[in-house]
């Protein structure tokens, strides 16, 4: 006698337990249906199908008739995405300008619960251009006015429009 019969265990060898044979009866509906969390083996073939072509699991196409696709519907559109591709452009030609339309864009698309990386590319790259241009800015004031200080300086009890040498270069009173 071997060990490997499934008719001396009782059980299928193939994983279906506890199935009627053939010529007997099949349980009625309701009944041996498994509980929450349980799987169940159908006579059909595959877990949870029915002999209609329907399945019997949660978010499937239940309610379609065989052969019928569920409608899928077109993909949402992003409603910042082409903003977000012109904030992106700005933030590096016009930083603060490109800094705005993409917190714009970054807006609508999160309101529509969308990723929008251009935008977001675009938010960062105008703050960090718009604090260079701010550092940049600030520098060349302070050269400015270090200059004009000097010039000042140098025109001192001078009438206007006398020539006077700054730095290296000849400027005119103011």
């Amino acid at each position: 006698m071997s060990d490997n019969n499934p008719d001396q265990q009782g059980n299928s060898p193939y994983g279906q337990q506890n199935q009627p044979q053939y010529g007997q009866n099949q349980p009625q509906y309701g009944q041996n249906r498994p509980q929450y969390g349980e799987q169940s083996t159908s006579p059909y073939g595959q877990q949870g199908q029915s002999p209609y072509g329907q399945q019997g699991q949660y978010g499937s196409a239940m309610g379609n008739y065989p052969g019928q696709q569920g409608y899928q519907g077109q993909p949402a559109e992003n409603p910042g995405r082409t903003l977000g591709i012109v904030g992106f452009i700005l933030a590096i030609l016009i930083a603060p300008v490109g800094l705005v339309i993409s917190i714009i864009a970054f807006v609508k698309s999160r309101k529509a619960r969308m990723g929008n990386g251009f935008a977001l590319a675009g938010i960062i790259i105008g703050v960090v251009f718009t604090i260079l241009g701010a550092i940049l800015i600030a520098v060349i004031a302070s050269f400015a006015a270090e200059l004009a200080g000097q010039i000042l300086e140098a025109c001192e009890g001078l009438p206007t429009g006398t020539p006077v040498t700054v730095q290296g270069q000849p400027t005119q009173c103011p």
